[in-house]
């Protein structure tokens, strides 16, 4: 057998492909071109929303465009959590007229209103994001079109010559069908990846690719699949059918398949829905049976856990679905988020926002347990647990803080909790202690945990130095400082009025 068998059989094969009329599917051309048409309008139309509510929270909030310290003349001054989300939604974005140099330096607010002006129904980026989903646009069509096809001859009694050649087989009509289903459930996978894209203004070219190389790594996987296992059940069948039964199968028996399976009918659009879950899935089982592969420690697998949303107060099953699609997946992700884009990616206002965010940083840095007994006491977030400990009056350089509150959150803060206990059962930790000049193991956690709070003093004023201490490391966190400011300058836009209710005028004297 030479190469020119092979040239040959593809010459045959075109000449057999193009000899027939192309009939196209004019559904499936429309479900291919409107996917991504509608979704990067969608992205541009976010885009102005998103721009809008950034110029309004610098007009409710004038603080956060000018520093509050440092005494300067620079108008394009902005925090820099507000100016990273700034950059976020501007980026890419090209001007219909070029800045005048001899112009005076905008503001803040005047460079939002400026971008929001000159946005245009369809930009040069839009453009080059709806070249980069051409491949999907194809995928889409053949896919759909499959799915037609398929669906067409299993549903029609006979297939009429519109069918076309590629249905005029019972093999070619199962294959198309299994094809469509298969992309059914990667099309759906897409489509909600772009809409979790679209709600983090995270909808790129590489996400159009994605998912693009994803779906036709699906289809073929799947049809591979079914082509190699036309029936799961067949194995099951012939040992039923055998059972008690002395004689052999006969080759009927054994052989014969039925046009298609219905388990294949609900496996083709749920793999093609999971494969990266399922191929992930697959692999970490193979590791306990393959030696060569590094295994994962899990030991602490119950341990580990991650913290659910709705541990917050405020945030419900549907608040917590809504936050997933931004990302947020728990209480460690939303304590690192940033509060202003929150804000403006979610309905949320940036109350609401500091809130949340400010529960879960100390929720996340005392664990969930003592985040619990210490909103029990009143102390929901971390500038709440910050104020109680170390409290500061403006321009004081001592604490203001009543002694004994660190007495109180002393005895929380060290206090020993079952997942302490879980860590040092289930490692195998010997937590050890000081004892005048001889260190030894602690019997217990519990037993670790009162030396520890031993050592921190008896007396107010020796807790007092030592708790402050602690909290300056809790919390002395880029993501607690990046709050901070943002409270502050929040707060200084509010103004003095806002820290306390104005009491009633006293009356003259005499008056009724």
């Amino acid at each position: 057998m030479d190469i020119s068998y092979f040239g040959n059989s593809l010459i045959n094969w075109l000449a057999a492909t193009f000899a027939e009329p192309w009939h196209m599917n004019m559904h499936a051309l429309a479900l291919a071109v409107l996917t991504p048409v509608l979704f990067i309008y969608a992205r541009n139309e976010m885009r102005q929303k998103r721009l809008l509510v950034i110029r309004d929270f610098l007009t409710s909030y004038p603080a956060t465009t000018k520093p509050s310290q440092e005494k300067t003349e620079d108008s394009s001054y902005l925090n820099p959590s507000v100016e990273f989300v700034r950059s976020k939604y501007v980026q890419g974005l090209s001007r219909r007229k070029k800045r005048d140099p001899n112009r005076s330096k905008q503001t803040p607010i005047e460079e939002i209103e400026e971008f929001i002006t000159d946005l245009r129904l369809i930009d040069w980026g839009d453009f080059r994001l709806l070249v980069s989903a051409s491949g999907m646009m194809i995928v889409t069509y053949y896919g759909m079109d499959a799915l037609f096809e398929g669906l067409s001859a299993k549903l029609s009694a006979a297939c009429s010559p519109p069918c076309g050649p590629a249905s005029s087989t019972t093999l070619s009509a199962d294959m198309h069908l299994i094809a469509g289903l298969a992309f059914a459930g990667a099309y759906l996978a897409a489509i909600r990846g772009y809409m979790r894209g679209l709600a983090a203004f995270d909808l790129s070219p590489i996400t159009f690719m994605r998912y693009t190389v994803e779906t036709i790594v699906s289809v073929v996987f799947i049809v591979a699949a079914y082509r190699a296992i036309p029936d799961p059940t067949l194995g099951i069948r012939i040992v039923t059918e055998t059972a008690g039964n002395t004689a052999p199968p006969t080759s009927s028996t054994s052989t014969q398949l039925p046009e298609i399976s219905s388990i294949w009918l609900i496996l083709a659009p749920v793999l093609g829905y999971l494969p990266d879950s399922a191929s992930k899935f697959v692999i970490l089982r193979l590791q306990s049976l393959i030696s060569w592969v590094k295994m994962d420690d899990d030991r602490f697998n119950k341990i580990t856990r991650i913290t659910p949303l709705d541990a917050l107060d405020g945030i419900d099953y549907a608040t917590r679905f809504r936050l997933q699609e931004s990302g947020i997946y728990d209480v460690q992700g939303l304590a690192t988020y940033n509060p202003v884009m929150l804000h403006i990616e979610t309905p949320y206002g940036i109350y609401q926002a500091v809130d949340w965010i400010a529960q879960a940083q100390l929720c996340h840095l005392v664990g969930l347990e003592k985040f619990l007994v210490l909103r029990e006491l009143q102390i929901r977030t971390i500038f709440d647990l910050e104020r109680a400990i170390d409290f500061r009056k403006t321009g004081s350089e001592v604490s203001d803080s009543p002694e004994e509150f660190d007495l109180l959150l002393a005895g929380v803060l060290i206090a020993p909790t079952q997942n302490l206990r879980d860590v040092c059962t289930t490692g195998g930790v010997n937590l050890l202690m000081v004892d005048q000049n001889a260190i030894k193991p602690a019997p217990t956690p519990d037993e670790f945990c009162r030396w520890f709070r031993e050592k921190l003093g008896m007396t107010p004023a020796e807790v007092k130095a030592r708790v402050e201490h602690m909290m300056g490391w809790i919390a002395d966190d880029l993501h607690v400082r990046r709050l901070r400011r943002i409270w502050q300058e929040i707060s200084d836009s509010l103004g003095e009025r806002s820290k306390r209710l104005d009491g009633e005028a006293q009356k003259p004297i005499g008056a009724g």
